[in-house]
């Protein structure tokens, strides 16, 4: 029997990559082209959205295409980085010494000198680097997790990329957080080239996609057979978002697998609705409780009222939630842009809005989110939009 090939385990990696053509397409694109203006962009999102999983593939895309990659966490970044181009925080290098005596050589000897690297040496060691390169093309370093980088360490890393770009030499710098991200490390003194950088916001995947990656690691196991009504199920479920894809198609994997018969297994559409709730649990636990329990109670009222006023569609009027909340709408937008601020929901249409994290209905009111099963593509691409 094949092993499970779905990875739910969060924050780590997947064992299929799936989706994301458009963000490949433009990684792709500022590697080949030397004078991309995204040279430095952030990938950023909500916890779950596959920010790590994209920053990993566009890793491995720079060194497929002959870069040199330099991957590094928030902690201690720039010595990391600094690691990674000379071997090391030091560096000795051997010299002899060939003494002269009346024009005859006698006996030679050697001294060491060694060098110790600081982070204000980023800057000259990533130009140096840049400037002898001869097999590679370039330079990649990405910054998973880079809301947590020091003030003092991001401005270090972006001044030294900055000095390089300014060279016109082959640097890319790729940083990955939660969203705001970019607003934080732009607004540092020494960081504010970086208000230029494409802001990369994924979120939940489009129709097409997350019915491709559902069918593409469904295909990985043999032993099953998945009908097009349990696929477009956790489609639906799932709403397009990487890590509840990840738990659904897990979840139902498992169960298919415990009822083998003659060496094959079945996963329709009643066994993917009746493993939703454990996904959904899941999902409750490391992606909504997070995000949504550390909000202030003023937002999370402007929530609760937004689950209570929307429509069939998941559609909702801004002049309904504040009728709820018993405000004048001028007396609550600013709750309603913080929240888009914060990627919870986005705008849809003049005086209307969504939420982008699927089942946060489900999170207030403690009942599976309201989905309108019926088969239609364009009603689901007004939920699993692109954020891009």
């Amino acid at each position: 029997m094949s092993r499970n090939m779905f990875t739910p385990a969060f924050g780590g990696l997947p064992q299929v990559f799936f989706g994301r053509r458009n963000e490949l397409a433009f990684v792709q694109a500022a590697l080949e082209n030397g004078n991309s203006p995204h040279r430095a962009f952030f990938i950023t999102g909500s916890r779950g959205c596959g920010k790590t999983t994209l920053l990993e593939k566009t890793s491995q895309l720079a060194a497929d295409s002959g870069w040199s990659t330099i991957d590094v966490h928030s902690s201690h970044a720039v010595q990391s980085v600094i690691e990674a181009l000379v071997g090391g925080t030091e560096r000795t290098v051997e010299k002899s010494l060939q003494p002269n005596v009346m024009g005859i050589s006698v006996a030679g000897a050697s001294s060491s000198v060694t060098t110790a690297y600081s982070d204000a040496s980023l800057g000259r060691l990533l130009l140096e680097q840049c400037q002898s390169l001869t097999l590679r093309k370039g330079i990649l370093i990405t910054v998973d997790e880079v809301q947590k980088v020091p003030e003092e360490d991001a401005e270090t890393l972006c001044a030294a990329v900055q000095l390089v770009l300014r060279k016109g030499l082959p640097v890319m710098l790729v940083m990955a957080g939660l969203p705001g991200s970019k607003e934080k490390i732009a607004s540092y003194p020494g960081c504010t080239f970086m208000q230029r950088a494409y802001d990369m916001k994924i979120g939940c995947m489009q129709v097409d996609e997350t019915l491709d990656a559902f069918r593409s690691i469904f295909q990985k196991m043999p032993e099953l057979r998945v009908s097009d009504e349990a696929i477009w199920e956790a489609g639906l479920f799932s709403q397009g978002y990487p890590y509840l894809m990840q738990l659904v198609g897990y979840y139902a994997v498992e169960r298919a697998f415990n009822r083998l018969v003659g060496g094959y297994a079945e996963i329709d559409e009643d066994l993917m609705r009746a493993v939703e709730p454990i996904a959904l649990e899941s999902y409750r636990e490391n992606v909504l409780a997070p995000i949504l329990s550390a909000l202030p109670e003023s937002l999370s009222s402007y929530l609760q009222a937004m689950c209570e006023v929307q429509d069939g569609q998941g559609r909702i009027g801004t002049g309904a939630v504040a009728k709820r909340l018993g405000k004048e709408q001028s007396e609550v937008s600013s709750y309603r842009q913080r929240l888009i601020d914060r990627r919870i929901i986005e705008p849809d249409g003049q005086g209307f809005a969504r939420f982008l994290l699927p089942h946060v209905d489900d999170y207030f009111n403690g009942a599976t989110a309201k989905l309108d099963r019926v088969d239609s593509r364009q009603q689901w691409n007004r939920v699993t939009r692109s954020h891009q």
